[in-house]
């Protein structure tokens, strides 16, 4: 078991057009409080995190908050030659029938 100090930690991943992150801070406590601040929608993964956090930690007072954000700049669309060569081959076609 580890005790908790004060301590801070940041990590998060980019799916692409999304960003997935989580932040710990902790501070010393006599026991062991473990808040969350977590989108209703991502609530169903909080009692995993509890149980790693509880498996590691003896005491300390620790804020979880995890987030997903989507990125504002998405990737501009582009065209597919291929698929629009086959698209004016199946449009003639259509028209000869």
């Amino acid at each position: 078991m580890i005790y908790s100090m004060t301590g801070f930690a940041s990590v998060s991943a980019d799916t692409g057009r999304n960003r997935l992150g989580l932040e710990l801070r902790s501070v010393n406590s006599r026991f062991l409080d473990v808040q969350f601040r977590i989108a209703e929608d991502m609530r169903t993964i909080e009692p995993a995190l509890r149980e790693q956090i509880n498996a590691r930690l003896k005491r300390g007072k620790v804020d979880c908050r995890l987030y997903f954000a989507a990125e504002v700049e998405a990737p501009a669309p582009s065209l597919d030659a291929a698929a629009l060569e086959r698209l004016a081959q199946l449009s003639e076609q259509a028209r000869r029938a």
